[in-house]
C-alpha cells in the first residue's frame, strides 16, 4: 500500500511539473498577443473560427460542414470557403483541396469536406492569414471563410470565434497536458463569441451551468448532436446494406471494423448493435494506412469469410480512390445538427449583419 502511494505521488509529480511549465508558456504567449507585442490582424475575408481547448476530437469537422451550410443560407452557395491547417498531410504551405485530392496532399478532414461540399472552396495552409489572402485573390466571390481548428492561431483575429466543448469530456474537470487533455488554458474560453457543446443526445438542461458556468451571460451557448446516415459503399458512394439490429446476433453480417479516429470505440460499438463484429482494428487519429494494412484486411476477410470492412467517413479518405481489390468496403457518414437551430441561425445572421454594418461604417 505504501509503495503504491509513493508511486502514485511520483507519477503525479512527474506530470504536474511539466503541466505547470506548459501552462506558463501558453499564458505568456497569450499575453504577448493581447498586449500587441506579437501581431494579430483580421483576414482579408471575414472569418468564422472554430476550435477547442483539448486534444482529440470534439466534432470540429462535422460542425464545419454544418456552419458552412448555415452560412450559405444567408450568403448563398459558393460564397463560403473553408480553410484548414491540413493536419496529417505530407505537404506544406498553401494547397487547394478538391474531391480528387488525397489525404497525403491535404489531410483527411479537408478532403472529406471537399467531397461533401462540392460547391465550397476548400484550401489548407498553416498560415491562416496567407491562406485567406490566396483564397480571396483566386475567388473574389467568397464572402466568409470558416477556419477549422484555428482558435489557437492568434496571428489571425477572427470575425467570429466559436469554441467547441465535448459534452462527454467537459473542460471544467480537466487538466493541462500532460496530466490531462487541455492544450490551452481554460480561461481562454472567455474570449470566444459563443460556445458549442457537442455530442449531446438531448437537451441537457442548462448548458451554461453544466459546461461553462464562467462564460459571460451576454454570450450564447449552443448544443449539437451527431446523427449517423445509412452506410455507403466505397468506391461507388451508393447506399448499401446497413445491418439488422432485429436479427439474432448469429444471423447478422460478419464484419471487420477499422477506424483511425479519436475514441473509435463509439463507432465500433454502434456497429456491434447490428453486425457481428468479428475483428476491431483501431489506429491513431489521422494515421495513414499502408499496403501492409490492406493485405492484412484482405487475408482476414478471406479466412474468416467476412461480408465487409466497415470504416468511418474520415478514414475512407485514407483508402485508395478505387478501393482495395477484393475487399468490400462500406463507410458510415455522420452529420451534426443543432439542438435549437432557430436560435443558432438567428444569432449567426445577426453576427453577419453587425459585421456588414461595421464594415460599411469603417469604409
Amino acid at each position: 500500500m505504501f509503495r503504491s502511494r509513493v508511486q502514485d505521488a511520483v507519477l503525479f509529480t512527474l506530470g504536474w511539473l511539466p503541466a505547470q511549465l506548459y501552462g506558463l508558456i501558453v499564458r505568456a504567449r497569450h499575453r504577448l498577443y493581447d498586449a500587441g507585442i506579437l501581431p494579430s490582424r483580421t483576414g482579408s475575408i471575414p472569418t468564422l473560427v472554430l476550435g477547442n481547448l483539448t486534444v482529440g476530437g470534439t466534432g470540429k469537422t462535422p460542425l464545419t460542414e454544418r456552419l458552412v451550410l448555415d452560412l450559405e443560407e444567408v450568403l448563398g452557395k459558393g460564397a463560403v470557403g473553408i480553410l484548414s491547417r491540413g493536419h496529417g498531410r505530407d505537404t506544406s504551405g498553401f494547397q487547394w483541396v478538391t474531391a480528387e485530392s488525397t489525404s497525403a496532399e491535404a489531410g483527411d478532414e479537408p478532403v472529406m469536406l471537399a467531397r461533401k461540399l462540392p460547391h465550397a472552396v476548400v484550401a489548407v495552409c498553416e498560415n491562416r492569414l496567407e491562406g485567406i489572402e490566396r483564397m480571396r485573390d483566386k475567388h473574389p466571390e467568397l464572402k466568409w471563410v470558416v477556419c477549422d481548428d484555428a482558435f489557437q492561431h492568434r496571428a489571425l483575429k477572427p470575425t467570429i470565434s466559436m469554441l467547441l466543448i465535448d459534452s462527454t469530456q467537459p473542460i471544467a474537470s480537466d487538466s493541462l497536458l500532460p496530466v490531462g487533455r487541455l492544450r490551452d488554458v481554460p480561461e481562454r474560453a472567455l474570449d470566444a463569441d459563443a460556445i458549442i457543446v457537442t455530442r449531446l443526445d438531448d437537451v441537457h438542461g442548462d448548458l451554461r451551468a453544466t459546461y461553462a458556468p464562467a462564460f459571460p451571460a451576454s454570450k450564447p451557448i449552443f448544443g449539437t448532436h451527431m446523427e449517423t446516415d445509412p452506410l455507403r459503399e466505397w468506391p461507388g458512394d451508393v447506399t448499401c446494406a446497413n445491418g439488422d439490429e432485429k436479427a439474432s446476433p448469429d444471423q447478422r453480417e460478419r464484419i471487420i471494423t477499422v477506424a483511425g479516429i479519436s475514441r473509435p470505440e463509439r463507432f465500433m460499438d454502434r456497429l456491434a448493435e447490428r453486425f457481428q463484429v468479428v475483428r476491431r482494428e483501431a489506429f491513431s487519429d489521422h494515421q495513414a494506412f499502408t499496403s501492409t494494412d490492406f493485405k492484412r484486411w484482405k487475408r482476414i476477410i478471406d479466412s474468416d469469410r467476412l461480408h465487409a470492412l466497415i470504416t468511418t467517413e474520415k478514414d475512407v479518405v485514407r483508402l485508395p480512390l478505387r478501393g482495395i481489390e477484393g475487399v468490400p468496403i462500406r463507410y458510415e457518414p455522420m452529420h451534426a445538427e443543432w439542438q435549437e437551430p432557430h436560435e443558432l441561425k438567428a444569432w449567426l445572421r445577426d453576427q453577419i449583419e453587425r459585421h456588414n454594418v461595421a464594415s460599411d461604417g469603417a469604409s
